[in-house]
């Protein structure tokens, strides 16, 4: 008796299953039976979940795995990045750009299995000359090989517009804006102000820039250049022009200078460094010798080079003062003069 319940159990629990036997209780169960049938049952999934074919992605359907369904299954890989550069010049009133498009890309990733074919043996291993054949490669044995393709293309048209700003005739506002995927971002590269930015618009996008604030930039590179460069009475003289003194009144610039002997090939000897520093003005005059130079701990060893004795100068400058930043710029290195 009791074993005639635990089979009703059982097969009540199993009649639910599509393709179930159908049973006479009258007659007696076999649960041996009853059990082989059950597990020959094929379960379709839940109205909404993916059909056969589908690669589950974890999250997507919840907890349920339908990985059993094998298939390809194209899912998300990168997005290519477009980007524009915008560069506005001092201005008397409100600036603005031409619009410019993007477009990024979207690439998906499809795998499939496809059959894995046996790799050729190395030198040494079985199935070269000399050695035993190799096992068979195993039947039904499969790879997975994947590729991408373009899936979606995103595109926008982008514009930015500046309010009335004061700049010095050497600095520029530069701005990126890019996109990747469905974002678009602008982010300020080399700006003399700081700005309040706002966004307008959807497929046709507008960056308005309101400047708050102003904010020091590197000083022009070529604001001061070499004018002259001598020797006379054993010192040397070094001459600068400054086409930004009246915008630097009242501030200071420090002109650092190294001196060094040429020598054969790339065989050059630093003799010492010195700095200066001068008032803003229209050109600045150094005169030293060499003897005045701060000397390098170790000079680099040069050969004996029995040619005329020749020098030149690695120099740069900074710029003093609240106008621009304090950055160090160095320039390109002097002709050479003959000193006998």
């Amino acid at each position: 008796m009791t074993n005639k319940l635990i089979a009703a159990f059982v097969c009540l629990g199993l009649s639910g299953f599509a393709g179930a036997a159908e049973m006479d209780f009258d007659k007696g169960v076999d649960v041996k039976e009853s059990m082989e049938k059950a597990g020959t049952l094929y379960t379709p999934p839940p109205p909404g979940y993916p059909a056969p074919g589908y690669d589950y992605h974890p999250g997507e359907w919840g907890s349920h795995n339908f990985n059993s369904y094998p298939g390809p299954s194209p899912h998300h890989i990168r997005y290519t990045r477009d980007c524009r550069n915008f560069n506005f010049g001092p201005s008397s009133g409100p600036q603005e750009s031409q619009m410019e498009r993007l477009e990024s890309v979207e690439y998906v990733q499809e795998c499939h299995y496809v059959p894995d074919p046996p790799p050729p043996p190395k030198p040494g291993e079985p199935g070269q000359p000399g050695h035993p054949p190799k096992p068979p490669h195993k039947a039904g044995e499969k790879a997975m090989q994947c590729h991408e393709r373009p899936h979606d293309v995103f595109r926008r048209s982008v514009q930015v517009a500046l309010g009335a700003r004061q700049l010095l005739p050497w600095e520029t506002d530069s701005f990126e804006v890019c996109m990747e995927g469905p974002r678009v971002q602008l982010r300020q590269l080399d700006t003399a102000y700081a700005y309040d930015v706002r966004e307008l618009g959807h497929y046709d996008l507008r960056y308005e820039l309101t400047p708050l604030y102003k904010t020091p930039m590197a000083p022009d590179r070529n604001g001061i250049y070499v004018s002259a460069f001598s020797y006379a009475d054993g010192k040397f003289t070094f001459k600068l022009s400054d086409r930004w003194a009246a915008e630097y009144a009242g501030e200071k610039v420090t002109v650092k200078v190294e001196l060094y002997k040429d020598g054969f090939l790339f065989f050059n000897t630093p003799k010492g460094d010195k700095e200066f520093t001068f008032d803003a003005a229209n050109g600045y005059e150094m005169t030293f010798a060499e003897s005045e130079l701060n000397k390098p701990e170790q000079p680099d060893p040069a050969p004996n080079y029995r040619g005329p004795k020749k020098y030149y100068l690695r120099w740069g400058f900074s710029r003093v003062g609240s106008i621009s930043t304090s950055k160090f710029i160095k320039k390109d290195q002097t002709d050479k003069i003959e000193v006998k």
